[in-house]
């Protein structure tokens, strides 16, 4: 069984379903790579992964898309991950979950989004960038990345090819997490025509998600029936951009409907730390090593339920003995 070990004066430790080896190996250096991740960054990883940025051009938008994948090693076909950033985020978001996701064997599209992206940080006007248009424009990214996955069979040293078309999550901080939920089926007041539901996305997780700020949340989040994880923390919020406190992050997963849903809540993670970045931009940016661990287990479990089908993975989420066993009393997770 692989373990994750929280150094500090209370061990943690994980236990972590292990994965059947396939005759490529591919399974073994997933296993090896989660543990290597498991210490500092700046370790290896234990298989190649090759990383690849393009600007993809959506000439029904005249809209610029920028890219970057991440192929995990091998030759087999393998699920993909998109990712979406928050407001005033890049392709650097979501990094340290992306690498450790491709180095587990899943195929990571991290996009950025023009017009709430990097460009509009700590501007006069950089809240504002948090609105409905906005929102539409990120699911269209969403969609035209994964019209593109389907057509292009190379990007650059990417063999695209791989990927199973079959087989697409999606993931998301912040307002990446309620693009997220929009592409996952969330309704909203007014409703936007067309959907901006994507019905190729098959399971989701929502890095601090949120609940809607008008309209019914009950009616919001009743047509999310795709797998969901949402993950938050007890000082998760940002009161000088958007009202949402910390416990409000939580009603996402307490009012979808039950079926394979599942909230992480860990103790003292705040709203930066989910964004996955390495590069730390302000106090506290970086999650803590417990933190950091934490999520890429529970993550990859899922991913490897989700997607892949594991039923070792889905038992180790929703058994009492599995990941809850593993938790300090400070940090809780549900599922339903």
């Amino acid at each position: 069984m692989l373990q994750i070990c929280r150094t500090s004066d209370r061990a943690l430790r994980l236990s972590v379903p292990p994965a059947p080896l396939y005759k490529s190996g591919m399974r073994f250096f997933r296993l090896l790579t989660l543990t290597l991740l498991m210490f500092p960054a700046d370790l290896p990883a234990a298989a190649p992964i090759t990383t690849c940025n393009a600007i993809w051009l959506d000439t029904s938008r005249n809209r610029e898309v920028p890219v970057r994948i991440r192929m995990p090693a091998g030759n087999g076909r393998v699920p993909v991950i998109i990712f979406s950033h928050g407001l005033g985020g890049s392709l650097d978001a979501g990094a340290i979950w992306a690498r450790a996701w491709a180095g587990d064997g899943f195929a990571v599209v991290n996009v950025q989004h023009f017009g709430s992206d990097s460009a509009v940080f700590g501007k006069r006007n950089f809240r504002s960038a948090l609105n409905d248009g906005q929102l539409i424009v990120r699911a269209r990214d969403i969609q035209f990345v994964l019209n593109e996955l389907a057509r292009r069979p190379i990007e650059g040293a990417c063999d695209l090819a791989r990927i199973d078309h079959k087989r697409i999550g999606m993931a998301g901080h912040s307002f990446g997490a309620l693009t997220t939920q929009a592409i996952a089926g969330q309704s909203f007041e007014p409703r936007f025509e067309p959907s901006l539901a994507d019905s190729r996305v098959k399971a989701a997780i929502g890095f601090s998600p949120s609940p809607p700020l008008t309209g019914s949340a009950e009616a919001a989040f009743a047509s999310i029936r795709i797998p969901f994880l949402s993950i938050t923390g007890t000082a998760d919020e940002l009161p000088m951009i958007i009202p949402i406190t910390a416990r409000q992050r939580q009603l996402p997963f307490r009012l979808m409907p039950p079926g394979n849903k599942f909230l992480l809540v860990l103790s003292g993670g705040t709203h930066v730390m989910f964004a996955g970045q390495y590069q730390r931009t302000v106090t506290g940016g970086q999650p803590t090593a417990h933190i950091r661990n934490t999520v890429i287990a529970a993550t990859t479990a899922f991913w490897r339920a989700m997607l892949d089908g594991d039923k070792a993975s889905l038992r180790w989420l929703e058994s009492p003995a599995g990941l809850w066993a593993g938790l300090p009393a400070e940090d809780a997770f549900e599922n339903k």
